[in-house]
């Protein structure tokens, strides 16, 4: 997991840092069977407010990954791909 935030997820998830260690947190204390990265995919589909909560947008609710706009979708996968051990 990487230790710095890119330019985009900067500018368009407010707290990134605290969230990343949030999602990391819940994920060694309710998570034993997949990798850090499948946990948060799997919490997308069973949490409708975890993409509203991950960008502080209340319109974001129940909403898809490929629902946002080009430069927020790059900072969802920023974040995402920020969740691999090997990046």
């Amino acid at each position: 997991m990487r230790n710095y935030n890119t330019e985009a997820e900067m500018t368009y998830i407010p707290n990134v840092s605290w969230k990343r260690n949030t999602i990391c947190q819940m994920y060694n204390e309710h998570c034993d069977y997949t990798d850090i990265q499948g946990y948060f995919a799997e919490q997308l589909e069973l949490n409708p407010k975890l993409l509203a909560w991950l960008f502080d947008d209340s319109r974001l609710f129940g909403k898809s990954p490929l629902s946002l706009d080009e430069e927020r979708y790059e900072a969802f996968q920023d974040f995402y791909n920020s969740l691999d051990i090997w990046d």
